[in-house]
């Protein structure tokens, strides 16, 4: 699949945050509270935009031909989804949760199962410890989920 790359016009807000639009995309705007986030958050407007977009996508703007004011500043973008740390944090809690319910176990049985302390176990499932790829994949086979769940954002 051919990446999706548009190019953004990051404009700095009142609160030192920044708002992006595409040019060649009217409607595709989002916003952030730092440039990090907000390039983050503009692969994933630019991502959900174009995903399920019913008519084809117009060609892309050359960079040097966008109008910039002040602060502004114009980068290019490639779609990509994002998803939030809390996103992911949410998801495994998800996933834990449904696989307890569906394999009648609670969490003082998991962790006697895994042999790990049940502690252990609940800062995995907060998201306050990430479990090694071995762990991982064991809880996944034991509560019947995806144990790339565990790595969902990063690189």
């Amino acid at each position: 699949m051919k990446a999706i790359i548009y190019p953004a016009v990051f404009h700095k807000n009142e609160n030192n945050g920044y708002w992006v639009e595409f040019p060649d995309l009217p409607g595709c705007l989002t916003e952030a509270d730092s440039l990090e986030e907000a390039f983050l958050m503009a692969s994933d407007a630019l991502f959900v935009y174009t995903k399920d977009s019913p008519q084809g996508l117009p060609k892309a703007s050359d960079i040097a031909s966008l109008q910039r004011q002040n602060e502004d500043f114009v980068s290019y973008v490639k779609a990509e989804p994002y998803e939030s740390e809390n996103a992911i944090v949410y998801r495994i809690a998800e996933e834990v949760e449904n696989g307890l319910q569906e394999k009648h176990f609670n969490k003082n049985q998991v962790a006697q199962i895994l042999g790990v302390d049940r502690s252990y176990l609940t800062h995995i499932i907060n998201g306050n410890k990430t479990p090694s790829p071995d762990m991982a994949k064991r809880i996944g086979l034991l509560l019947g989920f995806d144990w790339h769940v565990f790595y969902a954002g990063t690189v």
